[in-house]
């Protein structure tokens, strides 16, 4: 008696059978498509019409998916294709210096780790040059600031989904960027600082008004009758915006006469020069705006037998982790948090200004 032969398979149940075998295919390559809907009708018979409906009954069971281009995947191939654009850092190359900006770094890289995003570094010697942690950094000016500028926005601007910038750009420069057709800066965030209006930015920025206050308050409130600003170095706006705004809060307050004028501390000379001439008679706190400078004059107070804070205080505003190994009071800002929202303010179809407020850590140097 002969053996009943079953019936042939039908093209759509070939075709259904060839895709879901494509989907367990761990050597199939995650960015390839598919073929098109045309191509597989005419490979296995069915009508271009039942070879889409199968397409989409395999995308609801999540055995294929579909990228906004229209072809359709391996699902396993949207996690590494169904990303939004990697965000763009344009900062300064991180130097020995850089605690700041390797701690903000931290921060968008978490943000960008939770968004499923990557990130693009473009890091510039010519943005902050700071290799020598004894000598003050150099800033570029504006005219260099809009060739690292314009050298990015042609190489990367169409890959970028947003850009994080470092608070070191011109004001000039980030307008002159934001008004260019087809070349805007948007989304766009600057790190540390107000965005300049106009520039359609947004910004994560210390509140260095309330900084300059708890300052103020916290030295004069220890006995401290003589306050002097420590300017460690030039051409750096987050350093000038903080020293303006304890100038203002001086007046305010209405102890500007315990404020002595700024000193500088850019070069080692000038660091030991400040420490030689400090009264002996009258207890003075430095407030420094930078955490590097103010570890190294800690360490000349304590070499000269001005051990703080019987004699001569010292109040750090920043205050990353080199602060507080030190051991340094310090008014300490969370620039990791800082990253991470930076990231966030990307996805916001509205620019606008987030301020974070310093948090006080008294150490042993008040």
């Amino acid at each position: 008696m002969p053996k009943p032969t079953r019936p042939p398979a039908k093209p759509r149940d070939l075709l259904e059978a060839h895709l879901r075998a494509i989907a367990a295919d761990e050597t199939w390559p995650p960015d390839e498509p598919l073929p098109t809907t045309r191509e597989l009708a005419r490979d296995f018979g069915p009508s271009a019409a039942t070879v889409f409906r199968l397409l989409q009954q395999l995308e609801a069971e999540r055995v294929l998916w579909q990228h906004s281009s229209g072809r359709f995947h391996r699902a396993a191939a949207r996690v590494l294709l169904d990303r939004p654009k990697p965000v763009a850092c344009l900062i300064r190359r991180l130097e020995l210096c850089s605690a700041l900006y390797r701690e903000l770094l931290e921060g968008i890289s978490v943000g960008a780790g939770a968004a499923r995003r990557a990130m693009l570094l473009w890091h510039d010697d010519v943005l902050v040059n700071h290799a020598d942690p004894d000598r003050p950094p150099s800033f570029a000016g504006p005219a260099a600031q809009r060739v690292v500028l314009d050298d990015f926005l042609e190489r990367h601007a169409a890959g970028a989904g947003g850009v994080v910038l470092d608070h070191v750009w011109a004001d000039a420069v980030l307008k002159r960027a934001a008004a260019a057709p087809g070349r805007k800066l948007a989304p766009g965030v600057l790190l540390f600082r107000s965005a300049p209006a106009g520039s359609g930015l947004s910004s994560v920025r210390a509140d260095f008004d309330a900084a300059a206050t708890q300052a103020l308050a916290h030295l004069l409130g220890r006995g401290f009758t003589r306050l002097v600003p420590v300017e460690p170095f030039r051409g750096d706006p987050a350093v000038e915006e903080f020293l303006s705004a304890l100038e203002r809060a001086a007046t305010a307050l209405g102890c500007a006469e315990r404020l002595a004028p700024r000193a500088p501390a850019h070069l080692p000379e000038q660091r030991e020069a400040l420490v030689a001439g400090l009264p002996t008679r009258e207890r003075t706190a430095l407030i420094v705006p930078e955490d590097h400078v103010a570890a190294r004059l800690h360490g000349l107070l304590r070499a000269a037998g001005r051990e703080a804070p019987a004699r001569t205080g010292l109040l750090v505003v920043m205050g990353t982790d080199v602060a507080r190994n030190a051991g340094l009071t310090r008014l300490a800002f969370d620039f990791r948090a800082m990253g991470r929202m930076a990231v966030e303010l990307l996805a916001e179809s509205e620019s606008r200004e987030i301020v974070f407020a310093p948090t006080l850590h008294v150490g042993a140097t008040t």
